[in-house]
């Protein structure tokens, strides 16, 4: 944690000297709910980069990658795939996911504070949050006491596992922190009025190119679940407050081969958001733990299911297994839960059955985990074109 703070500090020195005598921009002043009353809203993007030939060898599953398992259901005579990590269910067991931590900073060009010193958003001091967190600490839920993402998935296949199958991400291994200096027709800042805590709105496109770049040069392992951190940064296209705010998402890419096998590398980034910067119901680990979710559920962002409508349906139509994207909106989206004094708000998760459109077989009937009121019924076709 000293070298993470010590590298920004002197990273501000270096930016604080160089524009001493050209003096940048104050974040601009809002108001609380300011990006809620532009009509921004929680959005999380899930993509798949993999190649047509590392596609064919997961489905003859010659890869290897985090462990899995597959399945399938059906739907209108079509049979629909997918792929789960962890192991099968009926088979029971711990399944033990290493994760590792890359902490990106954001130093903002053209822009200062009250003293003059460059504008800085850095996850230095939430590692330690985002560690105790119910991502990778056990709280108590309904169905027992474990990680979040683990609870979701013995909610979601309750009626299918063995009684002691869990699927348990490892504390992260917290990788050398990086700073990414963005230019300033790439980002707009923002300082809370009353709280005065930072934000940045950052071109997609841009960070996306900076983390391209950063993988290429990371040690990743294939075997585990890399994770990187922001803290209130949030992504839009041109950094456009209209089209805010991507909060995280997650993907998987070739990485190469090893004899005949193909090695796919996944990844998640999600950004802390400190409460109050995005509405009620989005606050400090809620990204991380949708994107979580979302990788366990479909790790290669590949498990297509029949379309499915938004509960508000004028956000349109997905038909992908994105367990988090059904209830991202809500105001009640996060479900509070408290470790050593600390209230974080993970995001509640749509279960399977809602995506099968079939009776649930999971936990007590539920279509969403862990609160069960949020989804009701099945998800709803969508409308004829």
């Amino acid at each position: 944690m000293a070298r993470v703070l010590l590298l920004v500090a002197a990273v501000c020195a270096m930016a604080s000297a160089q524009s001493a005598d050209n003096r940048g921009q104050s974040p601009t002043d809002a108001d609380g709910g300011f990006l809620s009353n532009q009509g921004a809203q929680p959005r999380f993007e899930a993509s798949s980069k993999m190649s047509g030939q590392a596609e064919l060898a997961l489905r003859e599953q010659r890869v290897l990658t985090v462990p899995h398992f597959s399945g399938s259901f059906a739907f209108e005579g079509k049979t629909f795939p997918f792929n789960v990590v962890g192991t099968d269910p009926k088979a029971g067991g711990s399944t033990n996911i290493p994760t590792q931590l890359k902490p990106v900073t954001l130093l903002f060009e053209g822009y200062q504070d009250e003293k003059g010193d460059p504008i800085v958003l850095s996850p230095a001091s939430i590692i330690a949050n985002v560690n105790n967190s119910p991502n990778f600490r056990p709280a108590q839920y309904t169905n027992g006491f474990t990680q979040f993402a683990d609870a979701v998935q013995r909610a979601q296949f309750s009626n299918a596992m063995a009684p002691e199958w869990h699927t348990i991400l490892q504390t992260p291994q917290l990788l050398k922190p990086l700073i990414i200096v963005v230019p300033k027709n790439s980002a707009r800042v923002f300082r809370n009025r009353i709280s005065g805590e930072l934000y940045a709105i950052v071109d997609t496109a841009f960070f996306v190119s900076q983390l391209n770049t950063l993988v290429q040069m990371e040690n990743l392992r294939i075997d585990a679940l890399p994770i990187i951190l922001t803290r209130n940064v949030m992504l839009s296209p041109g950094a456009d407050v209209k089209q805010c705010c991507v909060l995280g998402f997650h993907t998987a890419f070739d990485a190469g081969k090893l004899n005949d096998r193909q090695m796919l590398q996944t990844l998640v980034w999600a950004s802390w958001v400190d409460q109050g910067i995005l509405g009620q119901g989005v606050a400090d680990v809620t990204a991380m733990s949708h994107e979580i979710s979302e990788w366990v559920n479909d790790p290669f962002g590949t498990n297509l299911v029949p379309a499915w409508q938004y509960p508000n349906a004028a956000l349109g139509c997905q038909n992908n297994l994105e367990t988090g994207d059904p209830l991202a909106t809500l105001p009640n989206a996060g479900f509070p839960v408290t470790i050593e004094g600390f209230t974080y708000h993970p995001q509640n998760q749509a279960l399977l059955p809602w995506f099968t459109r079939q009776s649930s077989d999971a936990l007590d009937h539920a279509y969403s985990f862990p609160d069960s009121t949020l989804l009701t019924a099945p998800s709803q076709a969508c409308p004829a074109r």
